[in-house]
């Protein structure tokens, strides 16, 4: 995904895609962290279309079987 530079600057950073997954978790809608190309950090995300189901999205779903 591509971010641009002042969308970059607005967005929330996070050190590691654990940090950022667990925002993600807390968030009352459905968020996926990505890899800012810019800032090499991580960011969220409400797009999913094409993506890959995020690690923490996954637990879930096996927890509900």
């Amino acid at each position: 995904m591509k971010t641009k530079l002042s969308i970059c600057r607005k967005k929330a950073r996070f050190a590691s895609v654990d940090e950022a997954e667990a925002a993600a978790e807390a968030a009352p809608f459905k968020l996926r962290a990505y890899r800012c190309e810019l800032c090499r950090r991580y960011h969220l995300t409400s797009r999913t279309k094409g993506m890959k189901t995020p690690r923490a999205e996954l637990a879930r779903l096996r927890g509900a079987d």
